[in-house]
């Protein structure tokens, strides 16, 4: 039977009030030796600064429960987890940070994988749906035995810090995506996927996208595809993660989609401006609502980067694309000929301001 609300509140308040004069479960790890190693190393493979921050952690409270949960992430199913609100708010430096880097390790420190968090969210744990349980890719990946789980794993957590246990205790619920080991972040379960930032292939990939939808439709050739190559490049070789993103749709160890917001071209620095870039999504994949999330993706990281203005420049005709900018806010600010692209076209400017649409 459920209880009343007001009751609800009142656990929830009494498990605030106690993990207040408690101390959280620390499964930091500490970031020397393999760890900066494994680290480092994905950074070069990705272009990704070595001094851009990072947690280190492993899953769970054992040695058994550390290995089972990394491996799931690994070998695909699970791409989310949760935590007791209560232990973020004690210990802030062991939560989960928007767009945050982690290196989970196995109970020992043994680096595994790198990931990176999509999303955060709070809920009481009793009101956890579907989806996230499904998400998080443990036991049968059912809500009943999701909530039986983490019942249990709670339980001995509260139990240990010497916090009530109550079903309808806040948790923090995390998205994230595999990024490293890269055979494994290509090799994504369940359909499609966002990644939010570089593959191997991803530029090699993006142009032929490019090429592929842009020459049999509007005539574009060899100085379209090589000028995306390049630009795209560039652009992954000076990536700075807290003012660019890069967001790939993936399915079946290929890359077939992506959008970027570039924040660190020399322009677009000199102006704290930020640049929407190379939208694309094969056409197997579209009418999905891949296109919308990878849109939603890029606006909310300009909301937290704090950009005050966002551009970006495309042409007539592409109305569905277009459809999609003014849905997030973008208006057409100028409309001329040029060519840009390797051939006269009506070519457009579009611009968002983040703030005034908060």
């Amino acid at each position: 039977m459920t209880e009343p609300a007001a009751d609800n509140a009142a656990s929830a308040a009494a498990t605030a009030a106690t993990a207040a004069t408690t101390t959280a479960a620390d499964n930091r790890v500490p970031r020397n030796g393999a760890v900066a190693e494994f680290w480092a190393n994905f950074c070069r493979a990705a272009s990704v600064p070595e001094a851009t921050p990072y947690q280190a952690w492993f899953f769970g409270d054992s040695p058994a429960l550390a290995h089972e949960l990394v491996q799931l992430v690994l070998d695909g199913p699970k791409r989310a987890t949760a935590g007791a609100a209560w232990a973020v708010d004690l210990e802030p430096d062991l939560g989960p940070v928007p767009n945050g880097y982690s290196v989970v390790t196995e109970f020992d420190g043994t680096p595994r994988c790198v990931i990176r968090t999509t999303s955060l969210e709070r809920r009481a744990l009793n009101a956890v749906d579907a989806q996230f349980a499904w998400d998080e890719g443990e036991g049968d990946r059912t809500l009943a035995d999701w909530l039986a789980g983490h019942r249990r794993y709670f339980t001995r957590e509260c139990a240990q810090a010497g916090v009530p246990f109550a079903d309808d205790m806040p948790v923090q619920l995390e998205r994230f995506e595999l990024l490293y080991p890269f055979d494994r972040a290509l090799a994504v379960p369940d359909g499609p996927r966002i990644v939010p930032g570089y593959l191997p292939g991803a530029i090699g990939a993006v142009a032929t996208l490019h090429a592929g939808y842009y020459g049999p439709q509007h005539g574009f050739g060899a100085y379209f595809e090589a000028k995306v190559a390049r630009e795209f490049g560039e652009f992954v070789a000076r990536f700075d993660p807290a003012r660019d993103g890069l967001w790939l749709v993936v399915d079946k160890a290929s890359v077939l989609g992506s959008v970027v917001v570039d924040g660190s071209e020399p322009a677009a620095r000199a102006h704290g401006v930020a640049h929407l870039r190379w939208f694309i999504l094969s056409e197997a994949l579209r009418a999905r609502g891949l296109g919308r999330r990878l849109v939603d993706q890029a606006t909310a990281f300009c909301r937290h980067a704090g950009f005050p203005l966002v551009t970006l420049n495309t042409f007539a005709g592409l109305d569905a694309a277009r459809a999609l900018y003014e849905r997030a806010g973008f208006r057409l600010v100028q409309e001329v000929e040029a060519q840009t692209w390797g051939q006269a076209m009506r070519e457009q400017r579009f611009e968002w301001q983040p703030a005034a649409v908060r």
